[in-house]
């Protein structure tokens, strides 16, 4: 099925409200809803990527497939979401559990509308004050279904004054399932928090995310976000720095092959003094894949003193690879310091000619440089067992196997 753009944008929002309605919605999650516009091909922020997949009518069936393969877990603290609904979950003590947590602020997009009225059974976990949780907490939010169809994940971090914490946000999805998430993450004074957002789906399924990072407190945050292009893989990130001295740290890599698809739009909002964050992202497109990285940093009026830079760097691997990369400053404060650049290159002949006429294969040589562009990323997690998963997730994306124990993205 084939819909213009314009009457595309039209029949999602009918769609959507129709399952708010019917999910009892109201309020000021409805009124949202209701006032937003769905993209249309004139809309900027989405002019690179197309919602046609969208066409075969996700949004008019609930994802309610079984998970035939699930994640492998990357700690002993597990919280595990199929299909939108918490299934299972094993947490220390100092961090509990619950479905009703502060507001998210900051949601811009009528897909994080959306979610906001129909989740039925957000998962909020909230870390107590001065607690320090030693291992990670891996959330697998996991989705299937052999006819398009969707669900609307709903994660919210919390951590009090004074907590430390690492969460491992990461994704599934079989079939034709379509995942429409949000995240929030929110932390107060002295709060230290580590996130890794991993997105591996099978290239069939559909991912539109929403991630806040709420710093209203004087904390650090590191957030590492891997991912694999699929169908259509939308990711929406925003960083609201709100408390001076705050600082926040976020890296990537993003992989497309083949006729995969993922569009990155990332804006750190910087509105108090004396704050600090950086951006640090690469990207690799090969055979027919197409990728879009939109970095953003916006300086308040009264946000002096902010140190923050933004660097995204890719290359193309195949001549048919399409990356599109555009940095933004937007500043209105002149006592700031701030850098920006954007990169798209291929891989080095000389350097290929010379692995090869060591006797290494073409193939061979090309996937070498390839995982040595973006190794230096990886070298940086500071989670061993993340680490271990992410080295063979990358090389697998890159030689088109597959890891043990996961399908092929």
């Amino acid at each position: 099925m084939s819909l213009s753009a314009s009457s595309l944008a039209q029949e999602l929002k009918t769609q959507a409200l129709a399952n708010a309605q019917r999910s009892g919605s109201e309020g000021d999650a409805l009124a949202a809803l209701e006032a937003a516009n769905f993209p249309e091909r004139k809309t900027e922020r989405w002019k690179y990527t197309s919602l046609q997949a969208l066409a075969d009518g996700h949004l008019n069936a609930i994802a309610d497939g079984e998970i035939s393969q699930p994640l492998p877990a990357l700690s002993e603290h597990v919280v595990t979401i199929n299909n939108g609904q918490l299934v299972s979950h094993n947490l220390p003590d100092g961090v509990t559990l619950s479905h009703d947590g502060p507001a998210i602020n900051g949601l811009q997009t009528p897909f994080a509308f959306y979610n906001s009225a129909v989740a039925s059974q957000p998962v909020v976990l909230t870390v107590a004050a001065n607690t320090r949780i030693e291992q990670p907490i891996h959330v697998q939010i996991q989705s299937a279904s052999d006819a398009p169809a969707h669900c609307n994940p709903r994660l919210v971090v919390v951590l009090n004054q004074g907590a430390e914490a690492a969460v491992i946000e990461h994704y599934h999805g079989q079939g034709e399932a379509l995942t429409n998430a949000v995240t929030a993450l929110v932390t107060a004074d002295n709060a230290q928090l580590t996130h890794y957002r991993l997105q591996g789906e099978q290239a069939s399924s559909l991912h539109i995310g929403t991630l806040i990072i709420d710093q209203q407190g004087i904390s650090k945050v590191d957030s590492y976000q891997l991912m694999t292009g699929n169908r259509l893989r939308r990711n929406d990130v925003r960083a609201l720095v709100s408390k001076s001295g705050a600082e926040l740290n976020m890296k990537g890599i993003f992989v497309v092959r083949d006729k995969t698809h993922v569009d990155n739009q990332l804006c750190v909002e910087h509105s108090v003094p004396n704050c600090e964050s950086d951006q640090n992202f690469k990207g690799l497109a090969g055979e027919n894949g197409k990728a879009v990285f939109n970095g953003r940093i916006h300086i308040h009026p009264g946000a002096s003193g902010t140190n923050a830079e933004l660097s995204n760097k890719n290359l193309l691997l195949n001549p048919g690879a399409e990356i599109n990369t555009k940095p933004e400053l937007e500043i209105y404060n002149d006592d700031v310091k701030c850098a920006h650049g954007t990169t798209v290159g291929q891989l080095d002949a000389m350097q290929q000619f010379y692995l090869q006429s060591r006797g290494i294969p073409a193939a061979e040589a090309k996937r070498m440089l390839s995982l040595g562009f973006v190794n230096e990323l990886l070298m940086t997690l500071p989670h061993e067992k993340v680490a271990e998963w992410a080295t063979p997730w990358l090389e697998a994306e890159l030689a088109h196997t597959t890891p043990a124990g996961e399908s092929a993205a």
